[in-house]
């Protein structure tokens, strides 16, 4: 029975050392400084500083990725929460969007603050600071809702 239970150990932490050689591609392509949301929508120092500590690292390609993002298995699920997160949210193509989904996803990313979804309650305890602080959020809004209204938004105001 011992010798079961040495061989599966054995076979676990070779098969878990094994898993570290695989890397994850986080998609760390070059970011085209024109297309930013800092480029595209120059927001107040406040709101910039904000979304830089408490978004970036998840919301764009300029992100440092953590110690833990390269063992396994914390690796493939920061690598699929940080494709999910930019499939709704990248700072780094912002001129992509439209004036219509820029505004539509500046007021989501603010009602997402506000009920404290974002950011994610599993993220802030490895990164202490990340949270915005309510008047950060409150001067995010309200740089939001002063973006210009696209000719399809009117209602939103």
């Amino acid at each position: 029975m011992r010798r079961t239970i040495w061989i599966i150990g054995i076979i676990v932490v070779v098969l878990l050392v094994a898993m570290q050689f695989r890397r994850p591609n986080f998609d760390r392509q070059s970011v085209d400084a024109a297309a930013t949301l800092q480029a595209q929508l120059h927001p107040p120092a406040q709101v910039a500083e904000m979304l830089r500590r408490s978004c970036a690292n998840c919301h764009s390609a300029q992100g440092e990725i953590p110690w833990y993002g390269h063992v396994w298995p914390s690796s493939v699920l920061l690598q699929n929460d940080i494709r999910q997160a930019r499939g709704r949210f990248d700072l780094s193509t912002w001129g992509n969007l439209s004036p219509e989904m820029s505004r539509i996803r500046l007021l989501n990313a603010c009602a997402a603050m506000r009920s404290s979804d974002m950011p994610l309650w599993y993220y802030r305890p490895m990164h202490p600071g990340s949270a915005p602080k309510p008047d950060e959020v409150e001067a995010f809004c309200a740089w939001a809702q002063a973006q210009p209204v696209g000719r399809n938004l009117a209602w939103l105001q």
